[in-house]
């Protein structure tokens, strides 16, 4: 094949003029390292489509006949365009760069990409993509999916998403109330062309999907912003003349945000009192999920007010492009009829190989696979922010989905930083792009775990937090021991012996410490004391030392202190803030059954 390819590509681009003579295939053979076989092969095959003719006892020559309408439709270098472009007058649909802060085209060369949405090779499903595919080209599966079916989606994969796919997602569809599309842009761009004209007015979340906005802004409809907190959407700021609400419900895109139940239900009544569609994007659906995700919005919709989108690549793979829409049977009968203005259905073939990747069972082998990986590097993330930029971001604990939302201090430039940090090979994404309302969010980014090893997180997350200091260095809270003098070590033990320190981690759970007279350290962390760990302190000099079992990777820290009322701060040995916290003296406790409990 890759033989074929290159001859193609020459005779296309005129390295091999029409005429010449090719090598013969024991030469060629010779020079490439490959089986003579191989090489007369190709010929035959090139010569059976034209591209090459043979001549009795003479070779294998560059074909004549095909070279000319090869030729002509090659390209050209020596054609300049003209100084005046005809179209450019005639363009109407302007679409903004949105280049910056996605995916280079080889971000997997990179040792630490921090991306949401493209995904390394562990987590391909490549054998079990084989094997649907040779189902799918079984002599009779070809006989039945490569004829003509009109406008109607393979019903095999129609069955499978509404078997496999939607009832855990807590919805219930009929055969004609599904239709397949190539993904979530082809779901939005048809749903929009159905619904949208020059000033309908639609309420989306912010941030959010930045090809959705320019979607609606094409159409002409007048884009409505709205609020996203720890909650999700805030459903009291959605635009009352909104007709339409782009919704993502189970995992907010790109915060990891989950509506609440209390939201939920207000949306829904609001819908009804406003008289107004809620297009519902379920990431859950979709795979790459690493939490129990509530049933999809359209659940719990009694009023057809719902429609629902959802993605097959996240599972299958993002490369194949395939998607759905749930909706009552006559919309769903109305789309089919605009979608076959616009592009047609999805491809069969990809159809039925996805029909038969979740008949198998792969699709909810690999589903369960991806989870448990994805739940692992995310909690490494969350542990490499904790350790080393405890006090320069902000995390909203309750995110979930494949990335953290991060924020830095309020003089960094997240597009500097991403920039300064792709230098060093790591990738993250301004959070900037995401947004409707220019200037928003300028220091803050997101960080996705699809593409990272969870062995590589910690040394990105180290090489992120150098870049960070570099830039916001003249700002930084750092140690003058001439305003505020640390501890000394004799003092500093008598101090800390018994003392309880009361801190937050990076994503703000709170943690205690028991540091007890014996050097024994007992920690526990969360709103219920879910992680729980045990270590050892000493002093080294001045330095106040600490090593966990767990915790922090069990690895020794020091840190000059300085105490003042009932707070207290630690600084690394280059004098920058690590944390800080309350101190109480004489608040420890000796939790014997704790010990006892994470004793090795």
């Amino acid at each position: 094949m890759q033989l074929r390819q290159r001859v193609i590509d020459a005779i296309v681009s005129g390295s091999l003029q029409p005429g010449v003579r090719m090598p013969s295939t024991r030469r060629l053979s010779v020079d490439l390292g490959i089986a003579r076989n191989t090489v007369s092969l190709v010929y035959q095959q090139l010569v059976a489509d034209g591209y090459l003719t043979g001549r009795e006892r003479s070779g294998v020559f560059v074909s004549d006949a095909l070279f000319e309408a090869v030729r002509t439709g090659r390209y050209r270098e020596e054609r300049h365009p003209p100084a005046a472009s005809p179209w450019r007058p005639r363009l109407q649909a302007v679409v903004r760069a949105e280049g910056e802060g996605r995916a280079p085209p080889s971000w997997e060369l990179n040792p630490y990409p921090f991306l949401d949405g493209a995904y390394d090779a562990s987590l391909s499903p490549g054998s079990e993509w084989r094997d649907a595919v040779r189902s799918t080209l079984s002599t009779r599966e070809f006989a039945e999916w490569s004829q003509d079916g009109g406008e109607l989606d393979d019903p095999r994969l129609i069955h499978e998403i509404r078997t496999k796919i939607l009832p855990r997602r807590g919805v219930q569809a009929g055969a004609d109330e599904v239709l397949v599309v190539g993904g979530r842009r082809a779901a939005f761009s048809l749903l929009i062309r159905a619904f949208v004209n020059r000033g309908t007015r639609a309420a989306v979340e912010e941030p959010g999907f930045p090809d959705l906005v320019q979607l609606l802004r094409l159409q002409g409809a007048e884009v409505a912003p709205t609020a996203v907190d720890a909650e999700g959407i805030v459903e009291d700021e959605v635009d009352r003349g909104a007709g339409l609400v782009f919704v993502t419900p189970a995992c907010q895109f790109p915060t990891g945000a989950r509506l609440s139940q209390k939201r939920r239900r207000r949306l829904l009544e609001q819908a009804e009192a406003d008289d107004r569609l809620i297009i519902e994007y379920d990431l859950a659906a979709s795979g790459g999920f690493t939490d129990q995700a509530a049933p999809a919005l359209r659940g719990m919709d009694q009023a057809g007010r719902v429609i629902y989108v959802a993605d097959l690549c996240d599972v299958l793979g993002p490369g194949l492009g395939l998607g759905f829409i749930v909706a009552d049977a006559d919309l769903v009968r109305e789309l089919r009829r605009l979608r076959t203005l616009i592009a047609g259905p999805a491809p069969r073939a990809a159809q039925r190989t996805a029909a038969f990747f979740l008949s198998l069972g792969h699709y909810d082998a690999i589903l369960g696979r991806q989870q448990r990986v994805l739940r692992e590097r995310l909690n490494a993330l969350r542990d490499a922010l904790n350790y080393h930029l405890p006090q320069l971001v902000a995390i909203d604990p309750r995110s979930n989905g494949t990335a953290i939302w991060v924020e830095g201090p309020a003089e960094l430039s997240a597009r500097q930083l991403a920039n300064e940090a792709a230098r060093r090979g790591v990738l993250i994404e301004p959070a900037d792009r995401f947004y409707a309302t220019p200037g928003a969010a300028p220091n803050q980014f997101r960080m996705g775990v699809t593409a990272i090893a969870a062995g590589n997180i910690r040394d990105g997350v180290a090489i992120l937090a150098e870049v960070i200091r570099s830039l916001t260095q003249p700002s930084l809270d750092q140690l003058d021991p001439q305003a505020h003098a640390w501890m000394d070590g004799d003092a500093l033990r008598t101090k800390m012996s018994g003392a309880k320190l009361l801190c937050r981690t990076a994503y703000g759970d709170p943690y205690e410490v028991d540091v007890l007279p014996d050097g024994r350290l007992i920690g526990k962390a969360g709103y219920a004391h879910e992680d729980c760990d045990v270590g050892s302190w000493w002093m080294e000099g001045d330095f106040w030392c600490r090593r966990w079992k767990e915790w922090s990777y069990g690895e020794t820290a020091r840190f000059l202190t300085v105490v003042e009322g009932d707070q207290i701060r630690w600084y690394r040995s280059d004098r920058l803030l690590f944390n800080r916290g309350v101190i109480k003296p004489n608040a420890a406790t000796d939790d014997d059954a704790l010990r006892a409990n994470l004793a090795p």
